[in-house]
C-alpha cells in the first residue's frame, strides 16, 4: 500500500472485478452539453410565437392555435427560478426540457397520456400546458410559470447552458522522492533534483510549455512576467484543455517551509496527482490539508507500467472508469486515455460533493433568475 489514510477525510477506491484498462468507451459529454444538444435537436428554431393568442398566466386559452415550441419562465417557484421548453412534436409526443436550480430534466410523454377537459375534447382543442406538465411530472409548478413571448429567449437559453460547460481543467502534480511521505516534503522538492522517472511521467501527462507569451488555457498561471515559474505542462485531450500545476515547476522559496506560493495553486486544485518514486514509503495522507482537494491519485512506477491508487474525499460519488486489480496502466495511448479519463471524471464527480454542489446550485439559480427576469420583462 502506497498510502496511509490516518485521520484524513479520504477513502481509497476499491477495485472492481473484471474491470479492464481501456481507452475512452463512454460519452464525455457533460449534462449541460447533453441539454444543449437535446434543445437544438428538438426545440430550437421549431415554431414561433403567435401574438394573437390570448394568454393568461401560462395558458393559451381562447384560440386553437398551439405553439410548436413554447418557453415558460418563473422567477420564483417552490423549485426556485425555472425555465421550461415545451414542444408538441410530429409523433404525438410532448417533450420538455425542465431547467431548475438543481439541474435539468429531459422528459417526454405520449399525447394519449395527457388528460384534458371534456369540452376541449368536444371542440377538438389541444390540452392546456398545465395538463401537459401534470402528465410529464408531478413536480412542475405550472401555476408559477408564464409563457415568454421574447423571440430572443431561445438564444438566451442556449447561452445560459453554454456558460455552464467546462472545457478546461487544471490538475495538481506533486513529486515525492524516495523516503519522503508528507506534503511539506513534496512541496519542498525542486526540479533539479527530481528523478528521471518523474520527468518521464511529466512527458506522459503532456508537453512542457514556456509560460511567457502562452496564448491557450493558463489555469491562473502568469504568462507575462514569469511570476509563477517559467514552464508548465499542458495538453489537449478529447477536445478539452488541461494545464497541470507542477509543484517542482512553481516558484520555490527557500525561506518558506510550507511553500505557500506552490500551495496557493495546488491547494486550490480539485484533483491532485502525487508521483511517488518509492512505494515502500507510503504517503501520510493526513499531512495534506486543503478544502479544495477532493480526489488524489497516487502514481508509482512499476517496471514499464504505472501503479495507480485513487482516493476520493467523503461525499464524492463513485466515478468511472472502474479500476481493475491490480491497477497497472501502460505508458502508451490506451493507458494515458484511461488515466486522463479518470482525472476528468474525478473532477466532475467532485462537483456533486456537498462543498461544491451548493455553490454550483447558487450559480445556476442566479443564471436562471437573470434569464427569467429578462425574458418576462421584455
Amino acid at each position: 500500500m502506497s498510502v496511509v489514510l490516518g485521520n484524513s477525510d479520504f477513502k481509497i477506491e476499491a477495485p472492481v472485478q473484471n474491470a479492464k484498462i481501456t481507452g475512452v468507451q463512454e460519452s464525455l459529454l457533460q449534462e449541460s452539453e447533453k441539454d444543449i444538444i437535446w434543445y437544438r435537436d428538438n426545440f430550437f428554431g421549431k415554431g414561433t410565437y403567435y401574438p394573437d393568442i390570448f394568454v393568461t398566466n401560462c395558458l393559451a386559452t381562447t384560440l386553437n392555435i398551439y405553439l410548436a415550441h413554447m418557453n415558460f419562465l418563473a422567477t420564483d417557484s417552490p423549485r426556485g427560478p425555472m425555465a421550461i421548453s415545451l414542444i408538441d412534436d410530429a409523433d404525438n409526443t410532448y417533450k420538455a426540457l425542465i431547467r431548475a436550480t438543481q439541474g435539468s430534466e429531459r422528459l417526454s410523454v405520449s399525447s394519449t397520456a395527457v388528460t384534458t377537459s371534456w369540452w376541449r375534447s368536444l371542440f377538438g382543442l389541444k390540452p392546456l400546458p398545465e395538463d401537459i406538465f401534470a402528465a410529464l411530472s408531478r413536480n412542475i409548478p405550472s401555476h408559477n410559470l408564464k409563457l415568454c413571448k421574447d423571440p430572443n429567449l431561445p438564444n438566451e437559453l442556449l447561452q445560459m447552458e453554454e456558460r455552464q460547460v467546462i472545457r478546461s481543467y487544471k490538475f495538481g502534480v506533486c513529486y515525492l522522492a524516495g523516503g519522503q511521505d508528507t506534503e511539506e516534503q513534496m512541496m519542498g522538492n525542486k526540479m533539479e533534483t527530481v528523478s528521471p522517472a518523474f520527468k518521464q511521467f511529466l512527458n506522459f501527462l503532456g508537453e512542457t510549455i514556456e509560460l511567457k507569451g502562452w496564448k491557450s488555457y493558463r489555469a491562473g498561471l502568469d504568462v507575462t512576467n514569469n511570476n509563477t515559474g517559467t514552464h508548465s505542462v499542458y495538453t489537449k485531450w478529447q477536445g478539452y484543455e488541461i494545464m497541470y500545476h507542477v509543484s517542482t515547476m512553481l516558484p520555490y522559496n527557500p525561506n518558506d517551509r510550507q511553500q505557500l506560493e506552490r500551495k496557493r495553486h495546488i491547494g486550490n486544485d480539485i484533483v491532485v496527482i502525487v508521483f511517488q518514486d518509492d512505494a515502500n514509503t507510503p504517503i501520510q495522507l493526513q499531512s495534506i490539508v486543503s478544502h479544495q482537494n477532493h480526489v488524489i491519485v497516487v502514481v508509482t512506477p512499476h517496471g514499464d507500467l504505472y501503479r495507480i491508487v485513487v482516493l476520493a474525499k467523503n461525499g464524492v460519488p463513485v466515478f468511472t472508469p472502474e479500476l481493475p486489480e491490480p491497477c497497472l496502466i501502460t505508458k502508451e495511448a490506451v493507458g494515458r486515455d484511461f488515466f486522463l479519463h479518470k482525472l476528468v471524471n474525478g473532477e466532475r464527480a467532485s462537483y456533486k460533493a456537498p462543498s461544491f454542489a451548493s455553490k454550483i446550485s447558487r450559480t445556476r439559480t442566479v443564471l436562471l433568475f437573470e434569464t427569467a427576469t429578462k425574458g418576462l420583462g421584455s
